[in-house]
């Protein structure tokens, strides 16, 4: 990105970034009991709240006008390879892997991705959005300080691997930006 967002292309793009949020607050929500060490139980848990907290931030910011659909029709899935990457994210088995998997390419993106809107919300009519990414960027990089306590690795596993191989054909997390002609 390098020109400044429509209001149209804003509320597609922030209507993914609530879609991703929510998904990983309830995929996360939803394995952290299975997760052996309770320490990882205790970090999954406050990271699928963050993810709730995350998508809040977002709603409130979908813009409401003549012509555009509503929250809930721009609440959507960026696409199959983000469906499949949280799957592979989140799919039984070594604690270990889910960590690194989610701390160590899962996290680089969605920051990657924020930071990369956050860099084109300069204007005026940005500024809510702008302040909104800044607090997304802080909560995410505090989130990802806690799971590297616990997940020292940076995208090494086989789990890892895959899940950056699906978000790099999308493009990234949210997927790739629908400009407007």
């Amino acid at each position: 990105m390098t020109t400044p967002l429509t209001l149209a292309e804003t509320a597609d793009l922030l209507g993914r970034y609530r879609h991703v949020e929510f998904s990983l607050f309830a995929r996360l929500g939803e394995r952290a009991p299975s997760c052996e060490d309770a320490a990882v139980v205790v970090y999954l848990a406050g990271a699928s709240r963050a993810h709730g907290f995350r998508a809040a931030l977002v709603e409130p910011l979908l813009p409401v006008s003549d012509g555009l659909p509503v929250a809930a029709e721009l609440t959507r899935s960026p696409g199959d390879r983000f469906d499949e990457a949280l799957e592979v994210l989140a799919v039984a088995g070594h604690d270990e892997e889910l960590l690194d998997a989610l701390v160590g390419t899962f996290y680089p993106e969605m920051a990657a991705g924020y930071a990369e809107h956050l860099a084109v919300a300069v204007s005026p009519a940005d500024a809510a959005v702008h302040r909104m990414l800044r607090r997304l960027l802080a909560d995410l990089a505090a989130t990802t300080a806690e799971g590297r306590v616990l997940a020292p690795t940076a995208g090494g596993t086989p789990r890892s691997a895959r899940v950056h191989e699906l978000l790099e054909k999308i493009p990234g997390p949210f997927g790739p930006l629908h400009r407007t002609p």
